[in-house]
């Protein structure tokens, strides 16, 4: 997987561009995910690596979660500034009809809110909720940034699932306008925006990155700013799970060790289960209290 952003020349019109095919792929045969909600999955995803690409340092964090009222419930993706991605949905085994021949992930997603937390280091997160506006995860990612940043901004994602129900292409582009750009460039990148096909269809035609944005852009001159790798990547180990039974208390942590001969942890973003003995618990519990 690759991701390129870019300025254009000078212009204040930045531009970020990802081919996240394999990412994606990855996150769906770990949630066992359905064609629609992989779509819907994989399209938050590469949402949430073109925003982590917006963070100035690798371990600055940003979480993009939709709550909704339809059959998808929910999806939380986490990235960083490193191009590290993660996530998982609600109901990964939804069966949604296709709509026009295509997957219907505005059905799937349905109304709802989206909410951002980024993390920069800074005392308080930056947060900012707005209603969803269609569910298709591009036109939300957009209102949120018009709406909470005061950002224009254009975003295309897609997601290309195959009969056998692989993923077979997953990309995105994100193009925002800062400051005053000229009237008619802008008349020129809209143009050349509604006149990109699907994000899908250039990475089938072997379109990257950076190939991605000139056609957005309408073939204006591109500086190159950064060349990156995202990647699914979950953080969950041994010791953050016992940190989190740890976190419950003595007296809750004491209600689990009485009531199962064993305690399993399921890390929802990677599906990783972590086993804990009564003994092993007990001694966990002896030692943080030593």
């Amino acid at each position: 997987d690759t991701l390129t952003s870019v300025i254009v020349a000078n212009e204040h019109i930045y531009g970020v561009a990802a081919v996240t095919t394999a990412l994606v792929e990855k996150a769906r045969g770990l949630h066992g995910a359905s064609p629609t909600a992989a779509a819907a999955l994989g399209r938050l995803l590469t949402g949430g690596v073109l925003m982590g690409s917006l963070l100035k340092d690798a371990a600055h964090r940003v979480t993009l979660q939709v709550s909704s009222k339809g059959p998808v419930r929910s999806i939380l993706v986490e990235a960083n500034g490193a191009g590290q991605v993660r996530g998982y949905l609600g109901q990964p085994a939804i069966n949604v009809p296709s709509r026009n021949g295509k997957l219907d992930v505005s059905g799937a997603v349905g109304k709802g809110i989206l909410h951002v937390i980024r993390e920069t280091g800074a005392s308080e997160p930056y947060s900012g909720t707005v209603p969803l506006v269609s569910g298709e995860i591009a036109e939300d990612l957009a209102s949120y940034f018009v709406q909470s940043e005061q950002i224009p901004s254009a975003v295309s994602l897609g997601v290309f699932v195959t009969p056998d129900h692989t993923v077979a292409a997953a990309a995105g582009f994100l193009v925002q306008f800062h400051a005053d750009v000229d009237d008619d460039l802008v008349v020129h990148v809209e143009q050349a925006l509604g006149a990109v096909p699907s994000v899908t269809t250039l990475v089938c035609e072997g379109y990257g990155p950076q190939d991605i944005l000139r056609r957005a852009l309408g073939g204006l001159d591109l500086d190159v700013v950064k060349d990156a790798a995202p990647a699914w990547h979950c953080g969950c180990s041994q010791d953050r799970v016992v940190r989190a039974l740890l976190a419950l208390g003595p007296q809750q942590l004491g209600q689990l060790i009485s009531e199962q001969p064993e305690t399993q942890v399921r890390c929802e973003f990677c599906t990783t289960e972590y086993t804990f003995s009564q003994q092993e618990l007990s001694q966990m519990m002896a030692d943080a209290m030593a």
